[in-house]
């Protein structure tokens, strides 16, 4: 039974940085002569289209939320804990508040994971977090025989129907990474799972793959989900709706689709590489960090502390690992002999690292709409790609998202010798700003101002400046000074700042920086006003045995100008508590 009414003036269900995620709040009653019932139910209003648009460069990919093309900024969830019964409400909005907290506005739910309880995705509809739904499949093939089918056409039935009243969710996706891996159409192609078998075998599983992934999956999204989005495999270039597909190659002239860029990390190609592989989409790219010192105290013991030892190896996510982060870490760091100094520099080497994927890929737009790093929990402790660790405790990557998705966004990098700023607006609405350019020393002397205003328009990125670092630098030794840039309104208000170094971190003349810190309790949150006389690069705050969030971590605080942090203790803590375990690093310190 159906039951139709109007809402004149609805209000419209945002997503997180456009607007109010609003909600309605519906009951529907039952009632019959022998016994009534009752539902509660919250529903958003919005409408969603995914745009695939041909152009010069291909085709587009791009999320339409109420009309409006939106850049997905965001990460990959996957399950909260390794035993699902521990993943608590308290966990999912943990992460959810964490996604907002730090301008998010996607999460991929991994097919290689579950089917997430209502909790999350109650949680995603409040905070404005669009939701890429995958099917849960991934990384294999799977059966083709009836009772399979089946059980698959149930399953999906069962999930559709349970989650499609959800504002948050975005498309459904019917897996992860099976296409890319099979690719039946391509004699050697993949991952070299077809020349493990016979052809019949090969034909068969096949047949298994177009079935769930061509047929029931997409019959049962347009039969209970009627007008949603299906995307038969991630990473993908296009489909025609039966079972032609295009497969995603970053190496085609034109893009489409979405893409899993992986040169970084399994590829060991440098940072610098996500400047020049961008798709129209990107689902998914990461590299590693240990976590904090704090969590590997609650699984290893002292004579463990060596990434390493027996208990670090086997929390370690990944097959190349530690091999793949020192390697890393070697080509722009100095590589700490010091254990817990080696945990700090992992940290900023992986956000540092993703921090340049997230900026090219926002600079691209139009071209690029989506932004999904690798991922944003865990479901254990471990050294993996993760953003925020087991225990909720954020990483330097975390932090760095922050910024790096902000709504305005400057952002700064090396083209050869050229210096390239970028300005990024992802507001509906646009405005008149300065850009301001300081080249300065390490002593906070400033060398050279370069100051420019222009209107930056609504939703829209664009070249603000280009000029060769031997000019700005103007005969300014390069390992000691960086480019500063700022971004204003014509209020004078900061809406975004960026740094340039010229140099990598470990060619750098850092000065032995001595930051001083005020402490002020704020009611449920404590003020540290930081300054120093001298650049302090990648100041780490550490409240040790107390945990919390920091308003910012794992910045570089500038020569003579002062910084106010905000700390969000987890538990009720005092003044001489923080003072007492206040514990700072920084570049300089590293050995």
């Amino acid at each position: 039974m159906k039951i139709t009414f109007i809402i004149a003036k609805p209000t419209l269900w945002w997503c997180n940085g456009l607007g109010e995620p609003f909600l309605y709040e519906l009951t529907g009653q039952l009632v019959t002569d022998r016994t009534q019932n009752s539902c509660d139910a919250r529903i958003g209003l919005r409408t969603i289209k995914i745009a695939q648009t041909p152009d010069a460069n291909g085709e587009s990919f791009t999320i339409e939320l109420n009309g409006i093309p939106v850049f997905m900024k965001g990460a990959n969830y996957i399950p909260s804990d390794s035993f699902l019964p521990r993943v608590t409400h308290a966990i999912y909005e943990r992460v959810v508040r964490s996604a907002a907290d730090t301008h998010m506005n996607m999460l991929r739910v991994w097919g290689g994971g579950v089917y997430e309880d209502d909790a999350f995705y109650d949680l995603c509809d409040e905070h404005g977090i669009l939701v890429w739904q995958e099917f849960i499949f991934a990384c294999v093939m799977y059966p083709g025989d009836t009772a399979f089918l089946d059980n698959v056409r149930h399953e999906a039935v069962d999930n559709v129907r349970r989650l499609r009243n959800h504002a948050c969710i975005a498309l459904w996706c019917g897996n992860n990474e099976i296409d890319t891996a099979w690719q039946d159409d391509v004699p050697g192609g993949g991952w070299g799972w077809k020349e493990k078998y016979t052809q019949d075998q090969c034909n068969q599983m096949w047949a298994a793959y177009k079935a769930i992934f061509y047929d029931i999956l997409p019959q049962v999204v347009a039969e209970h989900d009627e007008g949603r989005f299906y995307w038969p495999s991630s990473p993908l270039a296009a489909w025609d709706g039966h079972s032609s597909v295009r497969h995603a190659d970053l190496h085609m002239k034109k893009q489409s689709g979405d893409i899993h860029y992986w040169g970084v990390w399994w590829g060991k190609l440098p940072f610098s590489s996500y400047r020049d592989h961008i798709g129209r989409f990107m689902t998914e790219y990461g590299f590693q960090s240990f976590p904090e010192f704090r969590t590997i105290e609650a699984f290893a013991a002292p004579g463990d502390y060596n990434i390493d030892s027996e208990v670090m190896r086997a929390h370690q996510r990944s097959s190349i690992g530690n091999g793949t982060i020192a390697t890393y870490m070697a080509r722009d760091y100095v590589v700490p002999k010091n254990f817990r100094e080696f945990l700090y520099v992992g940290q900023v080497l992986q956000a540092e690292g993703v921090r340049i994927a997230m900026e090219a890929h926002r600079a691209h737009r139009p071209y690029c709409m989506g932004s999904l790093f690798w991922q944003i929990n865990d479901c254990w402790p471990v050294a993996s790609w993760s953003s925020i660790d087991y225990y909720g405790r954020w990483k330097a990557l975390q932090y760095f998202a922050r910024k790096s998705f902000a709504p305005d966004l400057v952002t700064i990098w090396l083209d050869n010798d050229a210096v390239q700023v970028c300005v990024v607006r992802d507001r509906l609405d646009g405005g008149p700003v300065t850009l301001t350019l300081r080249v300065m020393d390490f002593n906070g002397l400033v060398q050279k101002t370069v100051p420019m205003s222009f209107l930056l328009p609504a939703n829209t990125s664009r070249i603000a400046f280009t000029e060769s670092a031997a000019e700005l630098l103007a005969g300014t030794a390069p390992e000691t000074a960086f480019l500063h840039a700022n971004m204003t309104d014509d209020g004078g208000n900061l809406l975004a700042e960026n740094l340039l170094y010229f140099r990598p971190v470990k060619d750098l003349m850092l000065p032995q920086a001595q930051p001083i810190v005020a402490v002020k309790d704020m009611g449920n949150t404590f003020t540290l006003a930081l300054s120093s006389s001298t650049l302090a690069k990648n100041l780490e705050i550490d409240i040790e045995g107390i945990d919390g969030i920091f308003s910012d971590n794992y910045f570089d605080l500038l020569p003579g100008i002062p910084a106010i942090v905000r700390f969000t203790p987890t538990a009720p803590t005092s003044t001489a508590a923080i003072r007492a375990h206040l514990r700072l690093m920084h570049m300089a310190l590293v050995r």
